[in-house]
């Protein structure tokens, strides 16, 4: 009886976490222009 009642506890603890780690904060992002803020006549030649 033990050993069931070990494994009910490891379950729950790692459901747990799998829970925590599923609910993480969502962040607004803004796209990558790429250096589209630098004027043309700026850009490096190659």
């Amino acid at each position: 009886m033990q050993g069931i009642k070990g494994m009910i506890v490891v379950a729950t603890i790692v459901g747990v976490a799998a829970v925590l780690g599923a609910c993480r904060k969502e962040v607004a992002h803004e796209p990558m222009k790429l250096g589209a803020d630098i004027p043309a006549a700026e850009q490096v030649a190659r």
